[in-house]
């Protein structure tokens, strides 16, 4: 998994556009899967073949059904898209890192336990990302304040 600074910034810069709500509701879910994976692996002392379903794109809109039952029911169907969207953006950023040649992305789960990968980029490589990623946080919100006062 990326890092979440990276998920977060990717995020950030997709719900730029987004209203303040929508857009912490995308930013949450950019983190679902690996808080969904964290918590499964750390708290519920579950193996990893239990968690790695939480970064299947088939089960992922599940969780954020669920998530979004949380929300007022006015606004559950725009709750559930932003939390989806955010959770698809971070498997699309997991899907390009290198796993070594064990993707950790279940593409069709339940329905097929093949993994995929990409292997755009290894493991070693996300603390460049994670500076590229604040920069990237820094440059959208300064041009967004410079866009926003002229």
């Amino acid at each position: 998994m990326a890092d979440l600074l990276t998920h977060v910034a990717i995020a950030h810069l997709a719900a730029r556009p987004a209203g303040p709500r929508e857009r912490a509701l995308v930013l949450a879910g950019a983190t679902l899967p690996d808080l969904l994976y964290k918590g499964f692996y750390f708290f519920a002392g579950s193996p990893t073949w239990y968690c790695e379903p939480t970064h299947s794109p088939l089960v992922v809109p599940i969780f954020c059904a669920m998530i979004a039952l949380l929300f007022e029911p006015a606004l559950r169907r725009k709750a559930f898209a932003c939390l989806l969207v955010g959770a698809w953006l971070h498997i699309l950023v997991d899907l390009g890192k290198s796993y070594m040649g064990h993707g950790v992305i279940l593409w069709a789960f339940p329905f097929s336990m093949d993994r995929v990968e990409l292997g755009w980029y290894s493991p070693y490589e996300t603390l460049w990302l994670m500076a590229a990623s604040a920069a990237l946080i820094a440059i959208t919100e300064l041009v967004a304040r410079a866009l926003r006062r002229s």
